[in-house]
């Protein structure tokens, strides 16, 4: 999903966390945000990401990892992400790979998903 900020915009990726994978994504994070910080900002810095978050969001039918990305292009830092030959890069699609079973590489993610329903309160009316 594509959400337009004033100055970037934001693409949201969720995805199933592999049964049993679940701890090994929290170290991963973990890892990559205090253990690798450096290699973390570098990477981020050559793609021109300008914020990247993660969660996860534990469910009664499993773990579902959500990662977002805000950049101006977004598609580009993706497409960057996906192909970056830089150590830590290469680690970071490895990692995903054996978590989340994504391959970055082969992987086509729409930056706009297929909009099914989009409700918007009415404001009340006016007292007389």
């Amino acid at each position: 999903m594509l959400i337009e900020q004033p100055d970037s915009q934001q693409l949201i990726l969720v995805s199933p966390i592999l049964p049993g994978r679940v701890e090994a994504w929290r170290r991963f994070v973990q890892d990559m945000s205090e253990g690798q910080s450096e290699a973390y900002a570098a990477s981020r810095s050559r793609m021109h990401i300008q914020a990247e978050r993660l969660w996860i969001n534990e469910t009664a039918d499993g773990a579902i990892a959500v990662l977002v990305i805000e950049a101006d292009h977004p598609d580009v830092a993706l497409q960057a992400l996906a192909t970056s030959q830089h150590p830590f890069d290469r680690w970071f699609r490895q990692q995903v790979l054996a978590l989340l079973g994504h391959d970055l590489n082969r992987s086509s993610f729409r930056l706009a998903p297929d909009l099914l329903a989009d409700y918007r309160s009415q404001p009340p009316d006016p007292l007389p």
